[in-house]
């Protein structure tokens, strides 16, 4: 999986590239957990190019997002194809995480 990194405004923009699951799941998580603990932790993830999402990922992404909260930041997403949004209703957490249908929609919620 390959995972972009960049800044913009005080945000850390993240983009991966690849399915999200248990190949990739602890790469993912190194990555934004090296990033909070930088201090970088108003954190988006554009899932553009990410088609599928495993419970290994999604345990990566709940991780970093309560990290993130437990020092004053979060983890927003956008950019979910239907088939990961589907996947994110199933287990509630679009309930839960906050999801933004774009880019400079999520980067603008902060």
């Amino acid at each position: 999986m390959e995972i972009e990194v960049t800044q913009t405004g005080g945000v850390t923009l993240v983009v991966p590239k690849g399915d999200l699951d248990m190949g990739t799941a602890d790469q993912m998580k190194r990555t934004l957990t090296e990033l909070i603990e930088k201090g970088q932790s108003k954190l988006v993830m554009d899932l553009t190019d990410v088609a599928y999402v495993d419970s290994s990922g999604l345990g990566a992404l709940v991780a970093a997002m309560k990290r993130a909260r437990a020092v004053g930041g979060n983890l927003k997403l956008c950019g979910l194809q239907e088939d990961v949004r589907s996947i994110f209703e199933m287990t509630r957490l679009i309930k839960v995480m906050a999801v933004h249908s774009d880019r400079q929609e999520a980067v603008a919620s902060w």
